[in-house]
């Protein structure tokens, strides 16, 4: 049975890792950004890794293997010596925030607390998360427990539906 799970790489490898479980033909995840860098003499936007040092991986036992045997990688992800799984929603939530037309941004802050909802209206229908208040305003969390990390992105009450613990 194929399982989401998380891949630990190398620093600054993400995208060379990327591409040779492309090659591969693994089913993986990096989930990217743009962004602007500052340098003594300029400012250039960059496409960076939204999770640095994380790729996630859709593999069976035999592609688990596969994947780990890539040059770059470091290890798989654990818990209380068990391999992290990422649940299918949080990574179609990902991939919705990231593609989708909305500002977000990361934070290391692991959100404990709060109301788990999907949005229903709008450019990022189907993403689920823990509503938060952030700085003021509302804005919705996909937090990623197996790397204790959130995505953040702002939306309006009336766009979103609370569901069930």
């Amino acid at each position: 049975m194929r399982k989401w799970r998380v891949l630990y790489v190398r620093p600054r490898w993400e995208k060379k890792v990327d591409a040779q479980l492309e090659e591969r033909g693994i089913e993986r995840f990096l989930p990217l950004r743009e962004e602007v860098r500052q340098w003594s003499d300029r400012k250039k936007k960059v496409i960076a890794p939204l999770f640095p040092g994380y790729i996630f991986v859709h593999v069976d036992e035999k592609e688990r293997v596969a994947a780990f045997d890539v040059h770059g990688t470091l290890k798989y992800v654990h818990f209380s010596g068990k391999l992290a799984e990422v649940r299918p929603y949080i990574i179609d939530s990902l991939r919705i925030a990231v593609y989708g037309p909305a500002d977000i941004e990361v934070t290391g802050e692991r959100l404990e607390s709060g109301t788990p909802v999907k949005i229903i209206h709008g450019p990022m229908t189907g993403v689920r998360g823990l509503l938060i208040e952030y700085r003021g305003e509302k804005r919705i969390a996909i937090v990623v427990d197996s790397i204790r990390q959130a995505v953040v992105m702002e939306v309006g009450l009336n766009e979103i539906q609370v569901l069930d613990k």
